[in-house]
């Protein structure tokens, strides 16, 4: 990433599509070069963290309508959205649930 005085105008932005990657990061003009396709092939450390991200992502849309409204509640101050959130308190075990047995 590199930052610059301003974006350039959009003829010289559409010029440089599939090579270079102009936009704003918190309010600073930046350019990058464009991201690349990552290859098929993962680490197995990558990919054995897939099942538990598609579990967290799915159950955002099973919980009931008044916890998502509790988790966007906690998300309201921070750059994350309530899935974001609850995606990553899943993931992190921050938030342990009670399995049933003692």
């Amino acid at each position: 990433m590199a930052k610059i005085k301003e974006l350039p105008g959009l003829k010289i932005i559409s010029g440089f599509k599939g090579k270079l990657d102009f936009y704003y990061w918190m309010g600073i003009p930046c350019v990058r070069s464009w991201p690349q396709k990552i290859g098929s092939n993962r680490s197995p450390n990558v990919m054995s963290t897939w099942g538990a991200f598609t579990y967290a992502a799915k159950s955002w849309s099973d919980l009931p309508p008044d916890i998502q409204e509790l988790y966007n509640r906690m998300a309201s101050d921070t750059i994350l959205t309530g899935r974001d959130l609850f995606a990553r308190s899943y993931l992190s075990g921050a938030f342990a649930y009670p399995t049933g047995a003692p």
